[in-house]
């Protein structure tokens, strides 16, 4: 079964390597992201902005930039994504980090 393994400190305290499994998702406090090389083994799946559904079944977004960027691990390898923080349009910050996909009972997704 994958972990979900959620990042909500500061990106500048992120280890600069991570070993994951496959199926693993990462969860990351964040406003964009990507991957810089071995996509074959990890994906952004994408920034997203939280919605709370409400008692008449209304889902509400805040206005803003997205607050919550979603990488997989896919095959086993190694891949590099970037995760940006801070306001996209004026002060964002991008942090570098280098991942180890590791195999589980899964081979690919």
């Amino acid at each position: 079964m994958g972990r979900l393994i959620e990042f909500r400190a500061d990106a500048g305290t992120l280890p600069p390597s991570l070993a994951v499994e496959v199926g693993d998702v990462l969860m990351f406090g964040a406003t964009g992201g990507h991957v810089r090389s071995g996509a074959d083994a990890v994906e952004m799946m994408g920034a997203f902005q939280t919605g709370v559904l409400t008692d008449d079944g209304r889902i509400l977004t805040p206005m803003g930039a997205p607050g919550t960027v979603l990488f997989r691990a896919r095959c086993p390898g190694r891949a590099t994504i970037d995760v940006i923080t801070g306001d996209p349009w004026q002060a964002a910050q991008s942090t570098l980090l280098e991942l180890a996909v590791e195999p589980s009972s899964r081979a690919c997704y």
